[in-house]
């Protein structure tokens, strides 16, 4: 399995995954010309995807679904609650048959690459994260939520790659000029993870199998990248697996670092 994060913050998330037999994207939040430029990069095109799986209607997470849609007919996943808030918000303005809603509990296969889904706590319809199991290989997909349940972090335990948001320091994010209500929304059960409290979860659940973490969806305004990195060594200090694993600074207009498993 290969990971590429290919854009990751506020201004958009996309993420290609790629095995044996599949490409598919967790999101399309950046436009289709910076998609088509990122996979080019890559040296792949469009065309070559076999599915993309959306974790939730907001706009950096589906800013380009509407124009790739319309170019490629393609097998698109999402929930009854994001696809129910892109119809009633008219988010994609195009028609809905290549649209495959699940539930939380439905695996979804593709060429024998299992794909399942797991709810977040974020102030969206019903979001998801994602959990893909290849050849033996597991990669954690989680971002926009504002804590991570026990149950989420059994069913995350020991994934040979993660990715998961440390969005915000919380000292620097109360110091910025954003309003009280959305300073309020981004720290509450529902909005985003700080740094400490991804770092913390990471270090319960990571395992003997994990090679990679990428650090994601940062905050321009609200963290710094230094003091992130600083924060990882500080609670990861005393892990035993610390030494083998990479952390990835996944970034917002350029191609992060790929990680082959």
């Amino acid at each position: 399995m290969k990971v590429t994060v290919l854009a990751s913050g506020s201004k958009g998330n996309c993420t290609l995954v790629e095995t044996e037999e599949n490409k598919f994207l967790i999101d399309i939040g950046i436009s289709y010309k910076a998609l088509k430029k990122g996979l080019d990069d890559l040296g792949h095109t469009p065309e070559e995807l076999d599915a993309v799986f959306i974790t939730h209607e907001h706009i950096d997470h589906i800013k380009g679904l509407e124009v790739f849609i319309k170019r490629h007919k393609k097998f698109i996943v999402l929930s009854q609650g994001t696809y129910e808030a892109i119809v009633s918000r008219k988010k994609v303005g195009v028609t809905y048959e290549y649209f495959n809603v699940i539930s939380s509990d439905e695996e979804v296969s593709l060429n024998g690459t299992c794909i399942q889904p797991f709810l977040v706590s974020h102030d969206a319809k019903e979001p998801f994260g994602y959990i893909v199991n290849d050849n033996n290989k597991k990669m954690v997909y989680l971002t926009d939520s504002g804590y991570i349940s026990q149950d989420n972090e059994n069913k995350i335990k020991d994934a040979d790659i993660y990715i998961i948001e440390t969005n915000h320091n919380i000292e620097l994010l109360m110091a910025t000029n954003r309003p009280w209500a959305l300073i309020q929304r981004i720290l509450g059960d529902k909005g985003h993870l700080c740094n400490e409290d991804a770092l913390h979860t990471l270090l319960r659940v990571v395992g003997k199998n994990t090679k990679a973490i990428y650090l994601a969806h940062i905050s321009e305004e609200a963290n710094n990248i230094d003091l992130l990195l600083l924060t990882v060594r500080e609670i990861f200090a005393e892990c035993i697996y610390n030494e083998k694993i990479k952390f990835i600074v996944a970034k917002q207009y350029e191609l992060s670092e790929s990680v082959n498993v």
